[in-house]
């Protein structure tokens, strides 16, 4: 069975035969990525003496309880680890901050996420003061503590505590979603503000704010934020006074984010260019998420964004692509533009004066724009003619044609998500023999491509390296190897949901392709004999990684 290779290492450990290497370690996880508990035991036992951070990505209910105990009897690993982010394991509880607090004294940087019940399990999750308390009474070298989920129970005292006992803390995150209860009031974040002097990131997501005892709380904390890097706050956090406060305060910010949840912009809209213009020399990202905003609003704002490398806009209705130009023109050293869902807005507004280059712009996500069209996307790229990255998922009047186009204009593109487009030949017919494709990553999960599209992919991408072609129903294994032999460098490729394609391609996959470093298949009844002999080869099989 999977487990056997784990239990012949753990053999070899008590007899002490055979210290497990990192490839050992590896080769189990990729064996049987479910079993953190043993994944962890492993890692403490296997000399790795350095570690110093640990992120799970796998998504799990329960914490590994037993492996962190396990990683912690490695005194290196505990007097090392620094950085813990458990934001994939879901159900949390205080004893679980406790446990985290007692085995790595050390931590400056941890993540954490708790949810309500969501299993069949008698188990549910809760973070309380108590547990917060705890917490940071005993790490004092914390930096950075960030908490998401709405099974979050705490108070004021959780943040009194974090300023409290964590001096040197920088970092305060809360994102706690509309079902989650918390009873945090304006007199929690001025004592936050007050209190903790090497704060300069402040991110909260509450949704709501308890009323406090002093109506003047809340804005003495905007008044006096004069460190503040970073502030991101949701609409129900602030008003066009607070914004002014904050102004006012003058603070060196470098990334705003607020969050309108559909709010009317117009009435933040004058206290918002105050504030732009009060951190205009500083400001780098600017985030406006779910706003109602205009072109003319946001024209007003573009004379203080100059310095800004990376602008998000995402699902802000009453936009049109006059925005985007807007932005390319006024915002030159802009490198990330995010304006994907805006809400079924017209984006075909295009005039001759518009097409001002902007060679800074790398990034571009305008996915979910139903009426984006193949002549707006090509002009799009006619103004960023050096873009690396390229969303257009879910824009479904796009066709091969504008694919085309816009790969001609972008030659630089390494990455293109087309998630979900109706696109089965990819370049069609606008991709001539001569000009060379430098896609390094394609994500075309649900889209219409076939096999001929698959031979097109692996005719003129040849430094292909990821390919997602996830739930995708017309290719088979004659397309998937028409990728896999012609190209070269190609290490990930996702078939989840693709079925046509057998699982027993996998290893003439492997065989023909030595590059190939993960398959997520069509499907996991595999057998053992052919899950050892792909691991051979130096391939496991996941979910493809981020």
């Amino acid at each position: 069975m999977l487990f056997k290779a784990l239990a012949t290492l753990n053999k070899n450990i008590k007899n002490n035969l055979k210290r497990p290497t990192l490839q050992e370690v590896r080769r189990h996880y990729a064996t049987n990525h479910k079993d953190i508990d043993g994944l962890l035991d492993q890692i403490s036992r296997s000399g790795a003496l350095n570690l110093q951070a640990i992120k799970f990505r796998s998504r799990l209910a329960k914490p590994p309880r037993d492996g962190l105990k396990a990683l912690a009897l490695n005194k290196n690993i505990k007097n090392n680890l620094t950085v813990l982010d458990c934001s994939r394991l879901i159900l949390m509880q205080d004893s679980d901050l406790v446990l985290i607090a007692d085995l790595f004294p050390r931590l400056e940087e941890l993540k954490i996420r708790a949810y309500k019940k969501i299993t069949n399990d008698d188990v549910t999750a809760g973070i309380t003061d108590d547990g917060v308390d705890a917490l940071a009474s005993k790490l004092k070298d914390l930096k950075e503590f960030v908490f998401t989920g709405n099974a979050c129970f705490i108070t004021d005292q959780s943040l009194i505590s974090l300023s409290t006992y964590c001096v040197k803390l920088k970092t305060i995150s809360l994102d706690i979603s509309r079902s989650g209860r918390h009873y945090v009031t304006g007199e929690g974040i001025d004592f936050v503000m007050r209190h903790s002097p090497n704060l300069t990131s402040l991110s909260l997501n509450l949704w709501s704010l308890q009323p406090s005892a002093s109506s003047f709380k809340i804005e003495k904390a905007y008044a006096i934020a004069k460190n503040l890097h970073s502030l991101t706050m949701s609409q129900q956090l602030f008003s066009e006074k607070h914004i002014r406060l904050v102004a006012k305060a003058c603070p060196p910010l470098k990334k705003l984010r607020l969050f309108g949840s559909g709010g009317q912009y117009f009435e933040i809209h004058g206290a918002l260019k105050l504030l732009l213009e009060a951190c205009q020399l500083t400001l780098e990202e600017l985030t406006l998420g779910s706003w109602s905003l205009t072109n003319t609003g946001i024209s007003d704002l573009a004379q203080h964004l100059s310095n800004l490398t990376f602008i998000d806009l995402h699902e802000c209705s009453g936009l049109t692509s006059a925005t985007f130009y807007t932005l390319m023109k006024s915002c030159p050293l802009l490198e990330t533009l995010k304006m994907a869902n805006m809400k079924g807005q017209e984006m075909d507004l295009f005039f001759p004066d518009f097409l001002h280059k902007n060679y800074h712009m790398r990034h571009l996500d305008i996915s979910g724009n139903w009426r984006l069209t193949n002549m707006m996307l090509k002009n799009f790229g006619q103004v960023c003619p050096n873009l690396q990255f390229l969303d257009v998922s879910n824009c479904m009047s796009l066709t091969d044609f504008g694919i085309g186009k816009v790969l001609r204009v972008c030659p630089t593109i390494t990455q293109l998500n087309m998630n979900h487009l109706k696109v089965s030949g990819v370049f069609g017919s606008y991709i001539f023999d001569h000009f060379t494709i430098n896609l390094k990553t394609m994500k075309a999960r649900c889209s219409h491509i076939d096999d001929s599209g698959m031979a097109m992919i692996g005719k003129r991408c040849r430094n292909l390296q990821h390919l997602d072609i996830g739930f995708c129903e017309k290719v088979t294994d004659k397309g998937v190897m028409e990728v896999v032999g012609n190209c070269e460098r190609l290490r990930y490729i996702t078939l989840i949901g693709c079925e046509k394609v057998s699982t027993d391609i996998l290893p003439q996959m492997v065989s023909s392709r030595p590059t190939l470093r993960n398959i997520d298949p069509p499907g996991y009844d595999l057998s053992e004999h052919m899950t050892k002999k792909l691991l051979s080869f130096g391939c496991r099989l996941s979910a493809t990684p981020d």
